[in-house]
This record gives structure tokens, sequence and C-alpha cells, in this order.
């Protein structure tokens, strides 16, 4: 069984338009990156994970167009409150600062497996 890490820095290659559905950017921890990996790569998503400026930063030069941010510092990604759906993981959420986001959904730690695709395809309309 090969493990990879979490939040390296890992990009995907260049993909026409219609091959972007179900790509999640993950900006969190590695131990629980490595927990998010494996539920939504089980359900088909593409995960990229990332550490937060490259993460802003893929987002900012449209290296990667993600259906959805998986993180737990959304105030870092507030540039793109309007444009990204967010999913945002805390065990103390702040909610003033999820109310930002034009499209947010709040998930506290710890949190199930079911809990956390509900989230997920709420955010980005999968079923």
């Amino acid at each position: 069984m090969v493990h990879q890490a979490a939040c390296a820095p890992e990009v995907p290659s260049p993909m026409s338009p219609d091959q972007t559905s179900g790509l999640v950017l993950v900006v969190e921890d590695p131990f629980v990156g490595t927990y998010l990996r494996n539920i939504l790569g089980r359900q088909g998503y593409r995960v990229v994970g990332a550490e937060p400026q490259r993460g802003i930063d893929l987002v900012r030069s449209g290296e990667i167009k993600p259906d959805l941010l998986i993180t737990n510092t959304p105030g870092l990604f507030a540039r793109f409150a309007d444009d990204l759906p967010v999913l945002y993981l805390a065990a103390c959420p702040d909610l003033d600062l999820a109310s930002r986001f034009r499209l947010c959904r709040v998930l506290q730690k710890p949190f199930l497996p079911d809990q956390l695709l509900a989230a997920v395809e709420d955010l980005t309309g999968a079923s």
C-alpha cells in the first residue's frame, strides 16, 4: 500500500474545463488532510493538498479551479469569498468568519465521514 503525504504540494496535470468537476483543494494539517483525502478519494473526488500560501497561489493564478476549498483557515481565503465554496472545519468555528463567505458550510471537529460527504455534496451540488 502506498501512502501519500496529505498536504504535500500536489498539482494535477493541466486539464480541460470539462475535467474540473470533483476537484477539492484541502488546506489543513497533514493528519486531517490524510483523513479527508482517504474519504473523498474513495468517492471519486480528486483532492489537492497544499499549505495555506500555496493554496492561495494556486487559486489566484488559476493553476487549478477547485470546486470546493476545505480548510481550517478560511480567513486566508477571504478574497475568494464570492467565488469559491468553502467547507470550514474547526473544533470551535468562528461563525462570524464563516458568514463572510457567499457559500460556506461549517463542520465542527470531530465529525463522521458521512457528515463530511454530506457537506461536500451540498457545497458542490454532487449527489
